[in-house]
């Protein structure tokens, strides 16, 4: 029998799938976001051309690569991490340290989300747009809305499924395997 917040349950499917559609909206500004960086260097080596917003389409399409796939790898726990303590703390010490690690991230995600719609809302009241392209500033501030939402429903879920396992296995940390270690 799995225990709640094992994976595939409902809950987990629902968050997954919506995390993959925003990475994968993340990846094709990521594709476009190279194809208009590598086009413009090509026109403008070869036919003295350059295209007109490129850093305008370039940084956009960054809002949307950074902002939209984060949530996934909160998920995953693929972010950037420095495990110099996992090597030498107990893997109660560990555990608990990962706990408190991903509810700060949850605190500071509730900041942002508290404070971003402000800018956002005034971005759109005020016509705000891009300086070369007529690219209304809203449209930059939807993704980053958007995905930290999202990566704050993956830290919370990640940060209940450590509880829930933590007290079924009745507040014994697990043993945790380091990468090149078999189990």
């Amino acid at each position: 029998m799995k225990a709640p917040g094992s994976h595939g349950g409902p809950c987990q499917r629902g968050l997954r799938c919506c995390l993959r559609v925003l990475t994968l909206i993340a990846g094709v500004a990521l594709a476009l976001m190279m194809f208009v960086t590598v086009a413009d260097v090509v026109l403008r080596n070869f036919f003295h051309v350059s295209i007109l917003g490129t850093y305008d389409i370039v940084e956009t399409m960054m809002v949307f690569v950074v902002f939209l796939g984060i949530g996934e790898a909160f998920l995953d726990d693929t972010h950037i991490t420095v495990d110099v303590v996992d090597h030498f703390a107990t893997p109660r010490t560990v555990l608990v340290l990962k706990g408190l690690a991903m509810a700060a991230a949850a605190v500071f995600l509730m900041l942002l989300l508290r404070y971003m719609p402000i800018p956002a809302l005034e971005a759109y009241i005020y016509g705000d747009r891009k300086p070369d392209l007529p690219i209304p500033l809203i449209v930059l501030w939807i993704p980053c809305l958007l995905g930290m939402a999202a990566a704050l429903a993956a830290v919370l879920y990640k940060l209940l499924s450590m509880l829930l396992r933590n007290r079924l296995q009745g507040g014994a940390a697990p043993a945790i395997q380091h990468e090149g270690e078999r189990s």
